[in-house]
């Protein structure tokens, strides 16, 4: 059994998730989390969560408020010194065997002072450790990723990349990519298809979407938005895994934003996905762009969008589908294989020995070039909207 400390990043239920999934896999280890915010909820799960401030990001009309997530990050970088004391002293006590962190800025400086590997468990690091082609109209967004991940998410030793396209890391002797990592009440599913469009937004602020969707013909299920009276078609439900998972495993198909976790469990269903990626998150972005490029649904940018933008999709839900059917989208086995291999041996060996680009474990580029419908462009050349 070995002592793991993992910091998690609490201001979305996608890091929580994942890391829930690796430690309900690995039952036989003890697990110390870190973290606010969401990751607080471990504690029903019957987990420790030591809280540390939390770095988060605000939005406002499906955009990223920059000057409000620089001032609040700004605030919990001065209470650093404070912060790494008191928990020093709780992660003494417990003796960690290694430190993970899934985008949490405590843990690998933590990690660094005990002088324990940290091991970075996330997808936003595709940016700074893979090769990757990135579109030139998103240099500022992409920029705006870039700056915290090297200012603030930089100090691990080693990375696993969980995602749902394929990367190659620029170090194979650092770095490892796998599959989405998917926790066990979406790998329970049995998909099928209603007559439901099952919509899930990060952000409530995004009041376009609704009046788009209530002009479509077929009833909407919205999660993310509150609840709330609306048109006969759509449905507001309050936040429920149960409920949304159920509707999840059963929709035609999802319109997101562009968080990887909501994406893989749909891809995971064999569902398609229609992005509105939040602007200026340049994650966001790249993995809607991902979608579109594999031919497993499209995504759009208009902060305006109207109902032909959807019905324009769904005509190529055939399409989608078939790409979908050819794609690889549950990585747990692989990363705990890698984890396990890193407890035993060191993450040096670990990775040396077990570490690979993905090339076989990562979804084709399927049907990218049979694609006429490229729906993004809407957003970007009728309304020029750089995000």
């Amino acid at each position: 059994m070995a002592r793991i400390v993992y910091g998690v990043q609490g201001d979305a239920l996608g890091h929580v998730s994942r890391a829930l999934a690796l430690a309900e896999d690995m039952p036989h280890h003890e697990f110390l989390f870190l973290g606010g915010g969401k990751a607080l909820e471990l504690r029903a799960n019957g987990y420790r969560v030591e809280e540390v401030p939390l770095i988060r990001t605000y939005y406002a009309e499906n955009k990223v408020r920059i000057a409000a997530t620089v001032y609040h990050t700004l605030k919990v970088v001065l209470d650093l010194p404070r912060t790494t004391r008191r928990v020093a002293k709780k992660l003494e006590q417990f003796q960690p065997d290694i430190v993970m962190s899934d985008y949490e800025y405590f843990a690998p400086r933590l990690a660094a002072l005990l002088g324990i590997p940290c091991i970075s468990v996330d997808n936003q690091h595709f940016l700074t450790k893979c090769v990757a082609h990135h579109p030139m109209d998103q240099i500022a967004s992409r920029l705006m990723l870039s700056v915290p991940l090297l200012c603030l998410y930089n100090r691990a030793d080693y990375h696993i990349i969980s995602t749902f396209f394929h990367l190659t890391p620029k170090d194979p002797l650092k770095t490892a990519v796998f599959p989405p990592i998917l926790k066990k009440e979406v790998r329970k599913l049995v998909s099928s298809e209603g007559d439901h469009v099952l919509v899930y937004q990060t952000s409530s602020t995004f009041e376009k979407i609704a009046e788009c969707l209530a002009q479509l013909p077929h009833r909407c299920i919205l999660y993310g938005c509150g609840e709330r009276t609306s048109p006969a078609n759509l449905i507001y439900k309050a936040p429920s895994e149960r409920e949304f998972l159920e509707d999840l495993a059963s929709c035609r198909y999802v319109i997101a934003n562009g968080g990887l976790n909501v994406l893989a469990e749909a891809l995971y269903l064999g569902k398609p996905v229609l992005s509105f990626p939040i602007h200026f998150a340049y994650e966001q972005f790249f993995n809607a762009y991902m979608l579109s490029e594999h031919g497993y649904g499209d995504y759009c940018l208009d902060s305006e969008p109207d109902s032909g933008t959807i019905l324009r999709f769904e005509e190529q839900l055939d399409l989608f589908r078939a790409n979908i059917a050819a794609g690889s989208f549950l990585g747990n086995d692989a990363v705990i294989a890698c984890l396990e291999e890193i407890i035993r041996n060191g993450p040096a060996e670990a990775f040396r020995t077990k570490g690979h680009s993905a090339d076989t474990a990562s979804p084709a580029n399927a049907g990218r070039s049979n694609i006429p419908l490229q729906l993004h462009e809407c957003g970007t050349k009728k309304r020029g909207i750089e995000q």
